[in-house]
Formats: structure tokens, C-alpha cells, sequence
């Protein structure tokens, strides 16, 4: 909680968009998913990989041409995530993506413990990465742009 005031350069989440058109698309809209911006990180290497024009601070748009790429390095991705089967497999992937020591200090601070029973922790990464890879084929199913933008 912060029981403060706070500007737009404090906000800390992704928006991934479908609503949008080929030039633009409806902020924050009932049917944006959201993901915070610690566990974001550890999937921002396979959109940057997708679009070269990915930048975390300005709309990013994946159309027919970059959305099957996208798809197809997020499906590495999750392949990667399912055969972690240890702990430091665990912490090893982790800390490989950009900002991943973030997340583990984030795990530490959520959950001192964490290390003891870090299983539903590698559980919750395996099912955000589904999520995302069922938004993902959504849009292709549905010829849809998604939009990923960062606050």
C-alpha cells in the first residue's frame, strides 16, 4: 500500500491490448490484461525479440507480421519454463532474464521462505506464460493487434 500521492513515472505494470486498430488502440480498455511489471520483465526479451520497435515506454504493436514470431518465441519460452524441474534451474532461469534479480528480491520481500517451497512460484510463472500464449493465439485466431504497452 502507499498512502500517497504518486505521478504517472510511478505506475509499474504492462497493459497487453487487443482492442486497438492497426494505428491505435483504446487505453486501459475492459478487455486489457494486465501484468506487473517484475514479472513482465522475465517475458521482455521474447517481445523485443518479435519487434525490434519494442520499447517499454511507448506502445509496441504485434500485427500479422510480428505476432506469429511472437508466438513462436513464447512457445521456446514456456518450453524452457516446463522443464525446470530444480531449484537452481529455477533461480538459474530467473536470473538469466533482464531484470530477474528483481524479481527475486521481489519473491524474497512476498515471501521470506520462498526457496523452501519455491514450486507454486515456478507453477504461477508456467500459467502467466500460458495466459499470455492464449492471448497471443486469441489474437491470431481473431485477427487482432496486440498492443503492449508499459506505465
Amino acid at each position: 500500500m502507499k498512502p500517497s500521492l504518486y505521478n504517472h513515472t510511478e505506475l509499474n505494470f504492462v497493459e497487453l491490448n487487443t482492442t486497438g486498430s492497426e494505428d491505435s488502440y483504446n487505453r486501459c480498455d475492459p478487455e486489457s490484461r494486465y501484468i506487473d511489471a517484475v514479472e513482465f520483465n522475465l517475458f521482455s526479451e521474447c517481445f523485443e525479440k518479435a519487434n525490434k520497435l519494442y520499447g517499454y515506454y511507448q506502445p509496441t504493436k504485434y500485427n500479422t507480421r510480428s505476432i506469429i514470431p511472437l508466438r513462436n518465441i513464447f512457445q521456446t519460452h514456456l518450453s524452457e519454463l516446463e522443464q525446470i524441474n530444480t531449484l537452481g534451474n529455477f533461480q538459474d532461469f530467473i536470473s538469466g532474464k533482464v531484470l530477474g534479480k528483481e524479481f527475486l528480491i521481489a519473491l524474497v520481500q512476498s515471501d521470506k521462505d520462498w526457496i523452501r517451497s519455491w514450486g507454486p512460484y515456478h507453477k504461477k510463472l508456467l500459467n502467466l506464460s500460458r495466459d499470455i500464449l492464449n492471448l497471443i493465439d486469441f489474437c491470431i485466431d481473431e485477427d487482432r493487434i496486440l498492443w503492449v504497452i508499459g506505465y
